[in-house]
């Protein structure tokens, strides 16, 4: 049973492999683009405030006692591996 469907399987995917060659050509600049906005925009000013933000805002809370300090360092633990994320990644390459 295997055997028969391997010798089904083998010729279309050989087909297909084949024809598909020039879909592998495509521009992906715009999803490119979109992707480094989102980055400069994370690690950008707008990053800068909003981490700003949320450091005063929770250490406001666990000053009054709303809220653990465990919560508190993870939100710098977060904020530390957003602004790290380009040097982490370029010390993988």
């Amino acid at each position: 049973m295997l055997r028969h469907r391997l010798s089904r399987l083998l010729p279309t995917a050989t087909t297909l492999t084949i024809l598909s060659a020039p879909a592998f050509a495509q521009d992906l600049s715009p999803i490119q683009t979109m992707l480094e906005t989102v980055e400069a925009a994370l690690t950008g000013p707008i990053g800068i405030a909003v981490a700003t933000l949320a450091v005063i805002g929770t250490g406001f809370m666990c000053m009054m006692g709303r809220l653990n300090w465990g919560w508190f360092a993870s939100v710098i633990i977060g904020i530390v591996l957003i602004f790290s994320a380009g040097t982490i990644v370029d010390g993988f390459s």
